[in-house]
């Protein structure tokens, strides 16, 4: 047990090792010398620790192969009700890449005028105390300038002085706040060639955990008492107002389709006539957008959300309308940390709001063209892979029609770092001005500039939307550009894979996440959008239906499997199962192709000292240990029923029992559980 605390102290020494090995005198907060031999022995010895501290090996791997794998995460990254909800492996390596951002920005290590002026946008946001009465001033001037809070102000509105959704247009146009209705600007999923308006639900996410709930009533009581001088009494009762009415609001909206079956194309007199009694549509997009831009047509995303939202809206009265929405628009300036953990929670409102000069600037700093080729070389490889699947005989159920459409598809398929090296960073930060004193100024005229710059978007090439919080942790794929993008952050070295480790982590890794996003260009909902990311199936009758003969084996599958203490929902949506089972097996025949290429001296090092696995085992080891996590159990059901994911037990389990070669590789009876005698496949 001592020796493998040692070799874990040894791991954390690895990953501090940027900031020890710093010289006093030096600028550079990303030093970094461990090319020593002794270090580089350090660095294996450190993931075998790694690897060894999350396993369970008392689990039989033909038996339960991810608890065999993860079975001791929990205890070293444990979920927590008031803390974490779910912990995982993309969640620690978002922290590695914040950890590295919160360096830079107190350094001196800053080289553009933009750079600095996010270093004090960072040094404004850690100089807030919540009890500072001038901040609390700045709170409530921010919610004045669009009306008050009723609750502060202790009185009913009046209805001529209040409209809600004339209020919620102006706060999107100034500040691009989504409150109630959002509206977005992007390509047409129909014609990529031209751009189209957007609106639907707000991009928030609501909770639907019970528990959450209350503890988000809590704090938001606890919040208005604090900030607006609330009596504890009218302060309970206004945050059980706020989350009712966000609850009703979001409890109309349809559940999982795809995206087409969200969306409805609307001329703008025919929304007008349909709700002519609830809301003039050409004044709401008119102070939005702008007179000059109000379009002839729109899509409705979830109509389903919309009529519900008017209705709710319509019952509800003034006062609580104008609390809701004054609360949504105050929420973005409120300091949501303790004292001790303001300059963490600061790095994250600093990566929020300067996400694409935040990563472009850290990345700089640790950038390995060698890394870089390295992605490229392996994402050549399994795409050359899917494209010999496509043309022989592997695939032949799919129509030579379709088979030609589809290789047509994977031809123009791209893959991007995102480095954001062309980004014209002038153009998104030039005009900000950053004042190091006044955070909640500062997220204003942040805010100010996200505004202008949806509103540009009317007049410029269709793209698609800024997604950079999300694309900061995890590769993704985009079926509306046909595309695949890596962020800077899973390139951070030694999380997933390294020079100094085996090949087989990372084709377990990297090679199966390019290989997964890759495949969602054919899965269910990707066989509908053609080459150039429109909307346009181009699948045949007879590939469409060989196609769901297979996908329902997956939804059968799946529905079987248990978490949180209920089934997995049995639902027609499978684009994740197809794209891990598929990703899996593509990742590993690319694995397969470069051991035997290689010399026996290479493939000896294809183990790791202490670890007793050969180097096809420790392929399956790296990919289930990708998954590892822990939920908390209160939390659970919510993954389990409103995530196209299969929770990540099963992204390991489910791919891995399909897949024969886990069993030969394991030896595994044929009465294994991670063995069964029907195994689902579609690539």
């Amino acid at each position: 047990m001592m020796a493998s605390w040692v070799l874990w102290l040894c791991l954390l020494w690895v990953l501090m090792v940027p900031i020890l090995a710093k010289p006093p005198d030096a600028e550079n907060p990303f030093a970094d010398d461990l090319t020593s031999e002794y270090a580089k022995k350090i660095i294996v010895q450190a993931k075998v620790a790694d690897i060894k501290i999350m396993m369970k090996p008392e689990v039989a791997p033909c038996d339960d192969f991810y608890t065999h794998a993860c079975g001791n995460w929990h205890r070293h990254n444990p979920a927590q009700l008031l803390g974490n909800l779910m912990t995982d492996t993309f969640q620690l390596i978002s922290k590695g890449f914040d950890r590295r951002l919160q360096r830079l920005l107190r350094s001196n290590d800053l080289q553009s005028e933009l750079e600095k002026k996010m270093q004090r946008f960072f040094l404004s946001c850690n100089l807030v105390h919540r009890d500072d009465v001038h901040y609390k001033l700045a709170l409530e001037n921010v919610i004045r300038e669009y009306g008050e809070l009723p609750a502060l102000a202790g009185h009913q509105l009046n209805s001529s002085d209040f409209s809600w959704w004339r209020t919620v247009a102006k706060i999107q146009h100034k500040y691009g706040k989504q409150i109630i209705l959002g509206l977005s600007i992007l390509h047409d999923v129909r014609n990529t060639s031209i751009n189209r308006v957007y609106l639907g639900p707000p991009e928030d996410e609501p909770n639907s955990v019970v528990v959450l709930n209350l503890l988000e009533e809590a704090s938001t009581s606890k919040d208005l008492q604090h900030y607006f001088g609330l009596t504890p009494s009218v302060a309970k009762h206004t945050a059980e107002q706020l989350l009712e009415l966000e609850r009703v609001l979001n409890s109309g909206g349809s559940s999982g389709g795809s995206l087409e079956d969200s969306l409805s194309l609307y001329s703008l007199a025919d929304l007008e006539e349909k709700y002519s009694d609830q809301l003039n549509f050409t004044e709401f997009l008119s102070l939005v957008l702008g007179e000059e831009n109000i379009p002839e047509l729109l899509y409705i995303n979830d109509e389903k959300y919309l009529d519900n939202a008017l209705h709710t809206m319509r019952s509800t009265p003034l006062a609580a309308q104008s609390n809701y929405i004054m609360w949504k628009l105050v929420e973005d300036f409120l300091v949501e940390a303790k004292p001790g953990e303001m300059a963490k929670w600061c790095t994250e409102k600093t990566k929020s709001y300067f996400g694409k000069l935040a990563e472009h600037a850290v990345y700089q700093r640790y950038r390995n063209l060698d890394t870089e080729a390295e992605v490229h070389k392996i994402w050549g490889q399994i795409k050359g892979i899917f494209r010999q699947h496509l043309m022989g005989d592997k695939l032949d159920w799919i129509s030579n029609a379709t088979r030609q459409l589809a290789v047509e598809k994977l031809e123009q398929m791209q893959l991007n770092i995102n480095s954001y090296d062309s980004e014209n960073f002038e153009d998104l930060f030039g005009e900000v001005s950053i004042d190091r004193l006044n955070y909640v100024t500062n997220v204003q005229q942040l805010d100010i500039e996200r505004a202008k710059r949806l509103v540009a978007r009317i007049n410029e090439p269709p793209r698609s939307l800024d997604a950079t919080d999300v694309l900061g942790f995890t590769p993704a794929y985009s079926m509306l550009e046909n595309n695949i993008t890596i962020p800077v952050a899973l390139l951070q070295p030694r999380y997933l894979w390294g020079d100094q480790y085996p090949e087989a982590l990372k084709y377990a890794t990297l090679g199966y996440l390019l290989a997964h996003e890759m495949l969602h260009g054919f899965d269910d909902d990707g066989m509908k959008y053609d080459a150039t990311g429109s909307l346009a199936p181009w699948w045949d009758s007879k590939s469409r239906y060989e196609f769901e003969e297979r996908r329902k084996c997956f939804q059968a599958q799946y529905h079987q499997y248990k978490y949180g203490g209920s089934e997995l929902p049995e639902t027609k949506v499978q684009s994740e199962n197809i794209a891990d089972n598929g990703g899996l097996k593509l990742a590993y025949a690319a694995y397969k192709i470069w051991l035997r290429q290689q010399t026996e001296e290479v493939r000896q090092r294809e183990t790791m000292e202490g670890l007793p696995f050969d180097n096809r085992q420790l392929f399956f080891l790296g990919f289930a240990q990708l998954w590892c996590d822990d939920v908390q159990s209160l939390f659970k059901s919510r993954v389990a029923q409103s995530d196209t994911h299969a929770p990540s037990k099963y992204r390991v389990i489910g791919p891995l029992s399909n897949f024969q070669e886990f069993s030969w590789v394991f030896n595994c009876s044929q009465s294994a559980t991670m063995d069964p005698e029907y195994k689902c496949a579609i690539y």
